[in-house]
């Protein structure tokens, strides 16, 4: 590396370096305000990112995770739902089929996906990590984090981070349309489900 470049590099490395807790510090400061917080993060091997979530709703991290859990009853609980289904369950492994509602003139999009879902009720902490299976997705993971917010155990903080890439091309803008307006809408769903 010549002189230039080192001079140019190091500057740049401390900004990254110093800009990371102030980042993490808004987020914090943005949630409990109330705010919901969207924002991507890069997937290694994939030009899609993924996309993350984080809020607090005002209930117990177990209410919330009773909405959570039941993929089949997703239709009723989140947004741009077409179809769920439970496949099958085998122990803390829940197996269902979700169908999401695409804009016209595109196809609805499906998959078949395998939850771990973990529950520690004394704690009041739960989790929700799932994969696909099949479907017309060429990736489809993510999880949900519950947890008591703070030291109140009637309010939750959660943590959502999905990465769905359909088989189908969707073009970014329309892709980007959908994140940015389905993902608050998911989290406005739950605060009025669990009221």
């Amino acid at each position: 590396m010549n002189r230039t470049a080192h001079t140019l590099f190091t500057p740049l490395i401390l900004l990254a370096l110093l800009a990371s807790p102030a980042a993490a510090a808004s987020v914090k400061q943005r949630v409990a305000a109330g705010e919901i917080v969207v924002y991507t993060s890069p997937v290694k091997g994939s030009e899609a990112p993924a996309v993350v979530v984080k809020a607090v709703i005002n209930a117990s991290p177990r209410k919330v995770w009773e909405v959570i859990r039941k993929c089949w009853n997703y239709t009723n609980t989140m947004p741009r739902i077409a179809a769920s289904t439970l496949v099958k369950r085998s122990g803390n492994k829940v197996y269902c089929k979700v169908t999401v509602d695409m804009p016209f003139p595109y196809s609805d999009i499906w998959s078949i996906t395998e939850a771990v879902h973990l529950a520690d009720h004394k704690r009041g902490r739960y989790s929700r990590t799932w994969k696909l299976q099949s479907g017309s997705y060429k990736n489809n993971a993510g999880y949900w984090r519950l947890s008591p917010y703070g030291d109140d155990p009637k309010r939750t903080y959660v943590i959502y981070r999905g990465h769905a890439v359909p088989k189908a091309y969707i073009p970014n803008w329309i892709r980007k349309k959908a994140q940015k307006s389905s993902m608050p809408k998911m989290i406005e769903k739950l605060r009025v489900l669990v009221r």
